[in-house]
């Protein structure tokens, strides 16, 4: 098990192992299987928020209060890369359709897009006003919603950086978005 909460959780691609980030700044990988764990994942130095699998599933990513996302290999349960460029705490982590990309929102009240060949920031999306608590590519990977504690999801196109869309209207904080492709369409 985990000392205290479990912030987030992920399943691999294939389903075999889920991955859960917490309060104790690990990242655990779980075989679904047994129910054992598989990797304790140490390094970050604060609460873990946010976990996410790429689209193969050969890494996650990792996102914490120590304002630092981390790249580790799933196999081998190895720090490839640490990325940083964040002034706040990473909430939410997702990684583009097509693995490319990894998205990230951050209490500094921006989405940042992190090139996954070169490991850098591509652009730092702004406008939210408050921290940006949930992030999500469309299915195509052309598009990113982000939801914000100040009660609005964005959605943005990631070639021109252009805010599309803004979604008001919350009673609160908004901490979770998601796509849904559906025969007629697409809907967030």
């Amino acid at each position: 098990g985990r000392s205290g909460d479990a912030n987030d959780i992920a399943y691999s691609p294939n389903g075999d192992q889920i991955a859960s980030v917490g309060e104790d700044k690990t990242v655990r990988l779980w075989n679904v299987e047994t129910g054992g764990v598989i990797y304790i994942l140490e390094g970050h130095t604060d609460e873990v928020y946010s976990v996410s699998y790429s689209p193969k599933g050969d890494q996650i990513a990792s996102g914490s209060r120590d304002h630092s996302i981390r790249l580790w290999d799933v196999e081998t349960g190895d720090l490839i890369r640490v990325l940083q460029g964040h002034d706040g705490a990473i909430f939410s982590i997702a990684y583009s359709p097509n693995g490319g990309q990894i998205a990230s929102g951050s209490g500094d009240e921006t989405v940042r897009l992190w090139d996954t060949e070169t490991n850098k920031c591509i652009h730092t999306l702004q406008g939210h006003l408050d921290c940006v608590s949930s992030v999500a590519y469309s299915p195509s990977g052309g598009q990113i919603a982000s939801g914000s504690w100040d009660k609005t999801v964005r959605l943005w196109d990631i070639e021109t950086e252009q805010c599309l869309a803004i979604i008001s209207g919350f009673n609160g904080y908004v901490n979770g978005v998601a796509w849904r492709n559906t025969l007629n369409g697409q809907y967030l």
